[in-house]
């Protein structure tokens, strides 16, 4: 994995510093268009990958969909948990690494990663498609979000690029174009520049 420990995670989750960096109050718009445009089966199994405090998450099983967030932070997974309850949504918590999930093959109908996948870098970047492609059913799909430039000095994000997007992901998914896409948080409302794809399994 790319950038912060297990440690300075749970560090920026436990002070609140999370809040002033990636912390939104609402579910994202390209998240809920998703959802909308989907033929999804009734009591469709989600997937949220780096679910961090789980707004997208609780979104979706507020949506009939039956959700696993899996995060690294044990304190991510703690807020996510309060936030849940205080929702009145039921979303299966799991600590675990993006590279080695806790989830059983060929169970999962959707995966939302908002912000994963640049945070790996390049050299565990196959390992983690192939995990997607595990996890997935068939026609399966992943709406994938990430950086798309540098935008401030000392950025960690590994870039989310369509040559990335194509070298990673093209033997087990079929590929959406990838477009420009704005990845608001409450601290950014003029959004990360970031790039969208949507991967159907095949």
């Amino acid at each position: 994995m790319s950038g912060n420990t297990v440690e300075e995670w749970n560090a920026y989750y436990a002070s609140g510093e999370y809040r002033q960096h990636w912390d939104y109050s609402h579910p994202s718009s390209e998240l809920v268009t998703f959802v909308a445009a989907g033929s999804w089966p009734p009591g469709a199994a989600a997937l949220d990958v780096g679910c961090g405090a789980g707004r997208e998450a609780i979104f979706l099983a507020g949506q009939g969909f039956h959700v696993t967030g899996v995060d690294l932070s044990e304190e991510a997974l703690r807020i996510a948990r309060d936030r849940a309850e205080k929702a009145g949504v039921h979303v299966e918590w799991k600590q675990g690494n993006a590279l080695e999930l806790p989830v059983p093959d060929a169970s999962v109908d959707l995966v939302n990663d908002r912000g994963c996948f640049h945070m790996i870098g390049e050299e565990d970047r196959p390992r983690y498609a192939a995990e997607l492609a595990r996890v997935l059913k068939p026609g399966g799909k992943v709406l994938l979000r990430g950086c798309r430039e540098v935008q401030w000095e000392g950025q960690k994000f590994v870039l989310v690029t369509p040559e990335a997007v194509e070298r990673h992901f093209s033997h087990a998914f079929d590929l959406s174009p990838v477009l420009p896409v704005q990845l608001i948080t409450d601290s950014m409302p003029e959004g990360l520049n970031a790039n969208l794809a949507v991967l159907r399994k095949k």
